[in-house]
């Protein structure tokens, strides 16, 4: 996660529920993040109106669950057979009388109810600073943050759920989430690190580059957070030509929001379109910028309701963002998750960029920090780099690995995990959550990579190199699965889990970080390269045994 990758540490939320009443308090457990204060001297009027998402219990959390696991689990007689919209909606929507008994709470507040999610499951309303204050017993202040400039409007402490609807609410979106800070770019690299290219992922990746515009199956987007997050169109054409010439004229659309690569291009951008492009050639690729929040959490939000509410969103979604630690609101971590199940129930591949602090670190060394986000329901791509020496890839010391205290180890991977720890590799001192969602799940190149920047070539480092170059790749064999008649690759673990032998084991890297020793590579899955790196034929070989048929060579 390079350019613009932010780290966000906003409050962990404790649900809490009063003795005697269904009202529902969401209370902070921590102080604000660093930075962040009150405006004591900043009045905000009472008659501001904001705009609220309002996030519904699903109807059947653990059906979608159930489905998505047999749609994404090879062997099982539902492989691959996707919902549709609909069919979704039948799953996790709420009925029409649920839904008008909350609409019907808010127009009795004189709440304007904007609009209801396909799904069901959200509601969005407008509201002045007085109604919202009111309704959810609370205090709405004007913050900002000395160390980063950034401001917001937010609840002072604690909110409630009224208890006429706590029955259907589960929370109200961005109440109380403040972010952190910042990454910037990238720009040093490990020291016997050999330069990446396009032609290293086609000679090493075993990546075929024919076709021609239009020639490709399938669709494949980048995701972008923040008004800065850009990318220029003449870079993008001066990459190819000095680095593929055979895509120079391709172009990246924009899915939604405004890009403004003239003005404001960013690295992180450019290189998200470069190399998701190079690596995944002639599929059509577009782009999503997601703007409007102060945090990261609350974008990934927006993001997620988007996709779900597109009747035909990109199949191949790769994200280099995210936040370095555990202190935020857990209810919008898992709401993020679920809106993941839906999109995977549908055929969409998400790929995420692990993170660039290896296993992180507390303050004293005595415990390893976990990344934001760490759904079992994301692929989590870690970073390798080229020994310039040996010709071999190795783990990337900046690749975040290890074990997240949001959500268990998912089913899939622990037979994979538990071989880990078996295998009699040096464990690192410091504590860990050994439980914990295991991560990443596969790697890809992350140093020195070559990337344009204002007309220039320049190396860049981070997993955000890492996740464009694998989503290009899953792109290239929904394209061959699609030409035969079958369905995309959709989520993608469980089939990654079930064919080890598809990747490049990388045995050699560490990921320490600070005063945490952090995890050794070693062979099978590991917490600093995962599964390893991909190897497309083997890949595409998977594939198609998967779905039961024949590949033609």
């Amino acid at each position: 996660m390079i350019a613009k990758a932010f780290i966000f540490l906003a409050f962990s939320l404790a649900l809490c529920q009063e003795a005697f009443s269904t009202k529902v308090t969401f209370a902070p457990k921590e102080k604000l993040p660093s930075g962040w204060m009150v405006q004591k001297n900043v009045n905000v009027p009472s008659d501001n109106v904001f705009q609220l998402r309002v996030a519904l219990h699903p109807k059947n959390a653990s059906e979608l669950e159930r489905r998505l696991l047999e749609i994404s689990t090879p062997g099982s007689a539902q492989f691959r057979k996707y919902l549709k919209k609909d069919q979704i909606t039948e799953i996790v929507g709420r009925s029409k009388d649920e839904i008008d008994r909350i609409t019907t709470f808010f127009e009795k507040h004189n709440i304007k109810v904007e609009g209801v999610h396909p799904h069901r499951d959200w509601v969005f309303v407008s509201a002045t600073k007085e109604q919202i204050e009111k309704v959810f017993e609370c205090e709405l202040s004007a913050f900002s943050n000395a160390r980063t400039g950034a401001s917001k409007i937010g609840v002072k402490s604690s909110y409630s759920i009224p208890s006429d609807i706590s029955d259907l609410v589960n929370f109200v979106a961005g109440m109380n989430t403040f972010s952190f800070g910042h990454w910037d770019a990238i720009t040093s690299v490990e020291a016997t690190a050999a330069s990446v290219t396009p032609q290293s992922i086609y000679d090493n990746y075993q990546v075929p580059t024919t076709g021609s515009h239009g020639s490709k199956l399938g669709s494949q987007a980048v995701v972008e957070f923040g008004r800065t997050a850009n990318f220029n169109e003449e870079d993008l054409q001066t990459f190819f030509g000095k680095l593929q010439p055979s895509l120079a004229g391709e172009t990246c659309g924009v899915v939604y929001g405004k890009n403004d690569g003239t003005g404001r291009p960013s690295v992180e951008a450019n290189l998200d379109v470069q190399y998701i492009m190079a690596a995944g050639p002639y599929v059509n690729t577009t782009d999503y910028k997601i703007t409007g929040s102060s945090s990261i959490e609350d974008e990934f939000l927006d993001y997620t309701i988007l996709v779900n509410s597109q009747n035909q969103p990109p199949l191949v979604h790769s994200i280099s963002y995210g936040e370095y630690g555990g202190s935020y609101d857990n209810t919008t971590d898992q709401q993020f998750s679920y809106e993941l199940q839906k999109m995977g129930i549908a055929g969409v591949s998400v790929l995420l960029a692990s993170g660039d602090n290896g296993v992180g670190c507390n303050k004293d060394g005595s415990s390893q920090e976990f990344d934001y986000p760490s759904s079992p329901y994301i692929t989590m791509v870690g970073a390798t780099y080229i020994d310039s020496v040996t010709k071999k890839e190795v783990g990337a010391t900046l690749s975040s690995g290890g074990f997240s205290k949001d959500f268990m180890q998912a089913s899939w991977q622990a037979s994979a995990v538990n071989a880990y720890f078996k295998s009699g590799v040096a464990l690192p001192d410091e504590d860990y959550y050994k439980p914990g969602r295991a991560y990443p799940d596969v790697a890809a190149y992350g140093q020195n990579v070559q990337v344009v920047a204002s007309g220039a070539v320049k190396a860049v480092s981070g997993t955000s190199c890492s996740a464009p170059i694998f989503a290009g790749i899953v792109s290239l064999i929904n394209h061959e699965l699609m030409s035969v008649g079958q369905p995309p690759l959709g989520f993608l673990n469980p089939w990654m889990y079930a064919n080890p032998q598809m990747f490049t084991d990388v045995t050699s890297g560490s990921n320490p970080y600070e005063k945490c020793s952090g995890f050794q590579a070693a062979p099978g899955w590991d917490p600093v390269t995962g599964l390893g790196t991909p190897l497309y034929p083997k890949m595409l070989d998977a594939a198609f045994a998967a779905a039961g048929v024949q590949r033609q060579h």
